[in-house]
């Protein structure tokens, strides 16, 4: 399991080199949507989600103008955004740090932007790789396509997808950056053996849903809400969130925020100023990331407190509790203050604009309940 899992993420991957001549017409491509016309289901999954976003316009947008002024570290973004050989741009002369760049004569400008792409997972010197054969095998790889598949249960295990989703190393108050595996191994889904596959792939589903979903992220939490207080005094109120369904913190990375909103309204509905008060669960860091700021996330089967007081105006009706995610939530301060740079190229400029927006608009609630006061 370990040399295989050494082998598969051993970055850089090397070039696909020449297909086998045994390989015909979308056998040759290394396209997703070549992939596609055998495997329609996995296609138009993957399609949805966040793995084939991966190289979208906010990331995009910056390696539009690093790929010329710093390609390692474009190519190191690259790294879990873009994998493949034939998604980089350019190539050093060498080893040397120092070493010169060029063009990569193995790049294919339309899988650039392909993300996390079906080969980036299954495809090696263009030997397919999958899991095990389950009793229902429609849409895996059957009789000699490819050359037949070699099969193995590491695609079942979280160890996968541990390359993009653990961070090597220290980090800001001794925790990475990303720590989602470690997260998870130290958690009761980890110790009895429930994989990362069994939440964000049900079935074999390619969606990889998560904090960007609400029904995922519902599913990750419950909430309860305590409320006291007397017919003239304070309000009061106890409001839990319990990390019940994810196998990791919640949220498990810096970029999402998740804020616990509580406020009066009045008879009609009407938010009454003053009243609201806001805790938040994330992770934040300073900007140049080397300083934690907060970490209110909450970990598996633990909860989180918020204690709501305020005084009773006289018009006060009910309490409204909501539960409101922004998954985006770095990302769009990032991108803000990004646009702000006065060396940006009018491509660039163009694509963090168009992600900026999206981010802004990707926040929902899982909760809202009002709550009739005593």
């Amino acid at each position: 399991m370990e040399a295989f899992v050494r082998e598969h993420w051993a970055y850089p991957l090397p070039p696909m080199g020449e297909a086998p001549a045994s390989y015909k017409g979308d056998e040759r491509s290394l396209l997703p949507e070549a992939c596609g016309e055998c495997h329609p289901d996995q296609h138009a999954q993957w399609r949805t989600s966040l793995h084939a976003k991966a190289m979208g316009p906010g990331i995009y947008g910056q390696l539009v103008d690093l790929w010329a002024s710093d390609p390692a570290q474009a190519r190191g973004c690259n790294e879990c955004h873009a994998p493949l050989a034939e998604q980089q741009k350019r190539l050093p002369k060498g080893e040397s740090p120092d070493a010169a760049w060029e063009k990569n004569p193995a790049h294919l400008p339309a899988l650039e932007t392909a993300g996390l792409a079906c080969a980036a997972c299954h495809v090696r010197s263009w030997r397919v790789h999958g899991p095990p054969k389950r009793e229902d095998t429609r849409g895996n790889l059957v009789g000699s396509a490819h050359g037949g598949v070699e099969r193995t249960p590491f695609f079942e295990r979280a160890e996968f997808c541990m390359k993009c989703h653990q961070h090597d190393g220290g980090g800001p108050n001794g925790k990475p950056i990303q720590n989602t595996y470690r997260e998870w191994k130290e958690s009761l889904w980890g110790q009895e053996d429930v994989q990362c596959q069994s939440c964000h792939m049900p079935r074999r589903q390619h969606l990889w849903r998560g904090i960007h979903d609400k029904d995922m992220a519902q599913g990750a939490v419950g909430v309860e809400v305590e409320l006291a207080g007397k017919k003239n005094g304070p309000v009061t109120a106890r409001i839990i969130l319990t990390n019940e369904g994810a196998g990791h913190r919640f949220p498990t990375y810096i970029t999402p925020s998740v804020d616990v909103i509580a406020e009066l309204e009045d008879a009609r509905g009407g938010a009454i100023p003053g009243t609201r008060q806001t805790a938040v669960i994330g992770r934040r860091l300073s900007e140049d990331f080397t300083r934690e700021i907060s970490d209110t996330r909450i970990p598996p089967q633990e909860s989180f407190v918020m204690d709501y007081l305020r005084a009773r105006p006289r018009e006060a009706a009910t309490l409204r509790v909501r539960v409101h995610v922004k998954p985006d939530h770095f990302y769009h301060g990032f991108f803000i203050s990004h646009l702000r740079g006065n060396d940006l190229s009018a491509r660039a400029r163009k694509l963090i604009e168009e992600a900026r927006d999206n981010a802004a608009k990707s926040a929902f609630d899982i909760y809202d309940e009002r709550f009739g006061l005593p």
